[in-house]
């Protein structure tokens, strides 16, 4: 699935719930993590889940957004967070 489709997703998830003007859903890049997109960040917390498909949406939005439990089985492992080091990351011989 394209990023953007995701990211429509989320507005429209959003809205629905009567959260637009009060939460944005920006699109950006893989945001350095490419080998765990498509990705979503949820600020101000800076919660960062990985491989996220359209059936996340409203789990993400409902539990961590709404209620303020982040989705742990989404959440990318702080060590492959802006690391080298991840086991996730293509290796180059």
């Amino acid at each position: 699935m394209g990023q953007a489709k995701l990211q429509k997703l989320f507005k429209l998830k959003l809205a629905e719930r009567g959260l637009k003007g009060r939460v944005r859903a920006n699109q950006s890049g893989c945001l350095d993590q490419c080998e765990h997109g498509p990705n979503v960040v949820v600020y101000p917390e800076a919660v960062w889940y990985g491989r996220v498909t359209e059936v996340d949406v409203d789990e993400i939005i409902d539990s961590h957004i709404v209620g303020g439990k982040p989705v742990e089985r989404l959440m990318m492992a702080p060590e492959c967070l802006n690391t080298l080091t991840c086991e996730h990351r293509p290796r180059r011989e």
